[in-house]
């Protein structure tokens, strides 16, 4: 299994057992999954690759409080600040 599937996986099941807070545990789960990335084009294919497993139906019928759709903005904010890190 690989690190996107494993990260799909923790996902899946922080949003099984959704409670506040969970979106921090979430936001680690994501940014170590994209610590293992180098360089800019690495990273924004992997948070696609990430964004695009979110978002089939299987997966969106199992998102609960809007956990990812707070991962997508979450993404947005790393997105934006490895666009400055690797200028």
């Amino acid at each position: 299994m690989d690190s996107l599937d494993n990260t799909v996986r923790s996902i899946l099941l922080l949003a099984a057992s959704y409670k506040p807070g969970t979106i921090i545990k979430a936001e680690r789960v994501v940014d170590a999954y994209l610590d293992e990335f180098q360089g800019y084009q690495a990273r924004r294919a992997a948070m696609d690759a990430l964004l695009r497993e979110l978002a089939l139906p299987e997966r969106q019928a199992r998102n609960r409080g809007g956990l990812f759709e707070l991962i997508e903005l979450h993404l947005k904010r790393r997105h934006r600040e490895i666009v400055h890190l690797f200028q």
